[in-house]
C-alpha cells in the first residue's frame, strides 16, 4: 500500500518535472530530492534499500562525467539519479532503453516543432526584410520529459496499468 502510494506521488512529481522542463527548461532541486525520497521508501518497502543506493553511488561518475560534457544538463543528471531506486535492478537496463527510446521520439519531436517554426520565420523574415540565417538558433531538447517518459513506463508496464 505504501509503495503504491509512493509511486503515484513520484509519478505526479516527474509530470510535474516534465512540465517544468518543457516550460522553462529548468528541473528543481526540490522535486528531484523530493522523487529521490520517495524512491528510497519504494527501494526500502521492495527491500533493495542498500543495493539501490550502492548502485546510484556507483553510477554517479558517469552522469557526472555526462553533465561535464554538456551531454547532459544538471537538471537532467539529478533526476536520472533520483529515479533509479523507483525500478528494481534486474530493470535498470530496461529503465535506461525506456528512456532513450522516450528521448529518440521527445527529439524527433523538438525537430519537427523547430523546423514548423523556422519555415514560418523564414516567411516571416523575408516579409520584413531580415536575414533568415539571423534567426537560427539550436534546438533544446527537454530531456526531463523523456526520464519521466521512460520511469512511468518501466514502474507501471508490471502493473498492468
Amino acid at each position: 500500500m505504501l509503495q503504491c502510494i509512493a509511486l503515484n506521488a513520484a509519478s505526479f512529481l516527474l509530470v510535474f518535472s516534465a512540465g517544468t522542463d518543457i516550460r522553462s527548461r529548468k528541473i528543481y532541486n526540490s522535486v528531484s530530492l523530493c522523487i529521490f525520497f520517495l524512491a528510497i521508501l519504494v527501494s526500502y518497502e521492495r527491500g533493495d534499500l542498500i543495493k539501490e543506493i550502492i548502485t546510484v553511488i556507483f553510477i554517479f561518475p558517469f552522469f557526472y562525467i555526462l553533465w561535464i560534457l554538456r551531454i547532459f544538463g544538471g537538471g537532467d543528471v539529478k533526476l536520472i539519479l533520483a529515479v533509479i531506486p523507483l525500478v528494481p535492478l534486474c530493470h535498470l537496463i530496461s529503465l535506461f532503453l525506456s528512456i532513450s527510446m522516450a528521448g529518440v521520439f521527445v527529439a524527433l519531436c523538438c525537430i519537427a516543432v523547430s523546423l514548423s517554426d523556422k519555415c514560418s520565420g523564414e516567411a516571416e523574415a523575408s516579409l520584413r526584410g531580415v536575414s533568415a540565417l539571423r534567426m537560427r538558433s539550436p534546438i533544446s531538447v527537454p530531456y526531463g520529459v523523456a526520464i519521466a517518459m521512460g520511469v512511468l513506463v518501466e514502474t507501471f508496464k508490471d502493473q498492468g496499468i
